[in-house]
């Protein structure tokens, strides 16, 4: 065996050129798989702690037939949390708090654009939804004052800097007309779509005077992992009247199943590199094959049996693909965790394409992590090194047939 592995090394190195061109839709193939597998997980977990820090919390509960998309954000039916729902909360929970969602249009001077307004409890909201990720220019309002955080979109398109002072105008929860002036304590960025895109936050102090509702529209629940969700959501439904309740998996299950679309995409991209793979490496095998006629004849007339001659070519083989898939999940796996650690900002080209400025409720991050597993690459090189091993055995076989007499006269 040390005797076939050592002429495989030097066959191998007879043209280096040819070998190196054999290795390259492999290393490409197996390295592609481990980024993209990388991107679609990590992009799936950016989507599910988008909503979680964002909109959702683990538990969302609001009105029944509330929508869910756009701007329509009603203010005629409120949530009623009762002594028992409140004991459940509080003892279940890690915490838990209620917003007050609505529509108002923001005038500054001539321009005047409609805005989707969260009303929030200044105590509560950071305990459910983190502000690790948020960067303010300027500062949080005074829960006892007038001040509001406008995002970026918002302060754009009418003109607002930090201090500034602008109006806003809404349907009350009794369906009067109300408007209030404020001032911009803050110019708020949070990498979430469902909050960047013509977000604006307001003590509940202030929401309340504004909108006259006494009670939140939506409730939102943080439980100590994410698969407790579905077993609170019945629990937290029982106690809630006139309420609908749904979990995190729920609510992001539409973009979650792109990534189901995603993933056999990139299936169907690494099968065919591979494919593509093992033609080249069992062309050029059977190629050399054919030109070491002779060489193959001499070994067989010194007592090289066709088993060994057959091993000789599959070790070829799996050299090949043992080397192309090491190269190709050492640059896979690099980029998957470098971009683990430094993610991409895709927020300037969400600004270009308009998405964050579109009042969208779909919560996902404008930073796409990748989430690398060791599991993916060893899989990818494992892979590599079957596909070589297989398109390398009919070569193995033509060159193993050869009858020594006649590859000798060859």
């Amino acid at each position: 065996m040390n005797l076939i592995a050592r002429l495989a090394l030097k066959n191998l190195t007879r043209n280096r050129r040819r070998t190196a061109l054999t290795m390259i839709s492999i290393i490409a193939g197996i390295g592609i798989m481990i980024v993209g597998q990388a991107f679609i997980a990590g992009t799936e977990e950016n989507i599910f702690v988008s909503a979680e820090e964002g909109v959702v919390g683990h538990v969302l509960a609001r009105p029944e037939g509330y929508p869910s998309q756009g701007l329509n954000a009603p203010l005629d039916r409120l949530l009623t949390i009762g002594p028992e729902a409140r004991a459940l909360l509080d003892a279940q929970t890690v915490a838990w708090t209620g917003r007050v969602q609505f529509a108002p249009t923001a005038v500054h001077g001539a321009e005047s654009v409609r805005v989707r307004a969260f009303g929030y409890e200044p105590d509560r909201d950071p305990r459910v939804f983190s502000r690790e990720r948020w960067s303010i220019d300027g500062r949080y309002p005074n829960p006892e004052a007038d001040e509001v955080t406008v995002s970026r979109s918002v302060a754009r398109l009418l003109q607002l800097k930090p201090g500034d002072r602008f109006v806003l105008q809404v349907r009350t929860h009794h369906g009067a007309l109300n408007a209030l002036e404020v001032a911009v304590s803050g110019i708020l960025t949070t990498g979430n779509t469902a909050l960047d895109g013509l977000g604006l936050f307001a003590p509940m102090a202030l929401t309340t005077r504004l909108t006259g509702a006494d009670a939140p529209t939506h409730l939102s629940v943080k439980l100590a992992r994410r698969a407790l969700a579905t077993d609170f959501k019945p629990r937290l439904l029982a106690v809630l009247q006139g309420a609908e309740v749904s979990t995190v998996q729920e609510e992001t299950a539409e973009l979650i199943s792109l990534q189901a679309v995603r993933r056999k995409s990139l299936d169907v991209l690494v099968f065919i590199l591979l494919a593509l793979a093992a033609f080249g490496m069992a062309n050029t095998f059977l190629m050399a094959a054919y030109e070491r006629t002779r060489e193959v004849g001499t070994l067989r007339a010194m007592g090289m049996t066709e088993g060994s001659v057959t091993a000789l070519f599959v070790t070829e083989g799996s050299i090949v693909g043992l080397v192309g898939s090491l190269l190709g999940a050492a640059w896979g796996s690099a980029l998957a965790l470098w971009w683990s650690v430094h993610p991409l900002d895709i927020s300037e080209a969400l600004q270009r394409s308009g998405t964050t400025g579109s009042g969208t409720s779909m919560a996902f991050s404008a930073l796409i992590y990748t989430a690398f597993d060791p599991a993916v690459a060893g899989l990818g090189v494992a892979l590599g090194l079957a596909v070589a091993m297989a398109s390398s055995w009919y070569p193995a076989r033509v060159a193993s047939a050869l009858r020594p007499s006649d590859a000798v006269r060859a």
